[in-house]
């Protein structure tokens, strides 16, 4: 009798254990992924970046920040406002943003229009220009220069068109020879009006390029 008390005991006692070692315990609780939010907003509450290489007078070319401020669907065309530094060897204090106002044809991806001032309605400024003004050493001004023939060289143009243009020049200086086109530019006397001036050139081409880019995505693929 008394073995087989002990030998009852002895069976509970292994039952014991084996519950024990057989993760009565809670087990770690798995996280609960937190949804990502849904931006509900309004298109016009929101901006799409854009990145683009600038390039500084020393040759130095950087990624810079590209917002697309505006940007409305027409039914021929697409009207975008985007904003960009161009000149970078200015003061922090006065390096301020330009803001130009484009036209892009949804069809063939020419730039119809391009502007820092009014939109061409004439009721609407749809730009600003933050670049220097007069340009340092040459004295050229945006509305007395830019406006009149540098920008009118770049209306017209395509992705394609613009394929293999990096820099307003035909023969580069030292600091821009990595950069170098791959493609000559026909307006050779423009390219000498502007010489001194190549920052803001190279800029505008390359911000250009960039949008010609996003729209050709966008709209024509």
């Amino acid at each position: 009798m008394k073995r087989l008390i002990i030998l009852m005991l002895f069976v509970v006692g292994m039952f014991t254990l084996a519950a024990c070692g057989n993760g009565t315990e809670d087990p770690t609780p798995t996280p609960t992924p937190t949804p990502t939010p849904v931006d509900d907003r309004p298109s016009d509450a929101m901006i799409t970046l854009l990145k683009f290489p600038h390039l500084d007078g020393y040759g130095n070319e950087v990624m810079r920040d590209l917002p697309i401020l505006f940007e409305f669907e027409l039914r021929d065309r697409v009207r975008y406002q985007v904003a960009f530094v161009s000149c970078t060897c200015r003061a922090p204090q006065v390096n301020y943003w330009s803001v130009a106002y484009f036209e892009i044809d949804k069809n063939t991806g020419e730039l119809l229009k391009l502007t820092f001032s009014d939109d061409g309605t004439g009721n609407y400024t749809a730009g600003f220009w933050g670049d220097s003004d007069p340009i340092p050493g040459t004295g050229k001004t945006y509305r007395d220069h830019f406006k009149v023939d540098f920008i009118p060289w770049l209306v017209g143009q395509t992705l394609d068109d613009l394929d293999g243009i990096n820099i307003f020049y035909n023969d580069p200086p030292p600091q821009y020879i990595e950069h170098a086109n791959t493609k000559l530019i026909d307006e050779t006397d423009l390219i000498d009006a502007y010489t001194g001036s190549s920052v803001t050139t190279h800029t505008l081409i390359r911000v250009t390029k960039a949008l010609l880019e996003y729209h050709q995505e966008n709209y024509i693929d």
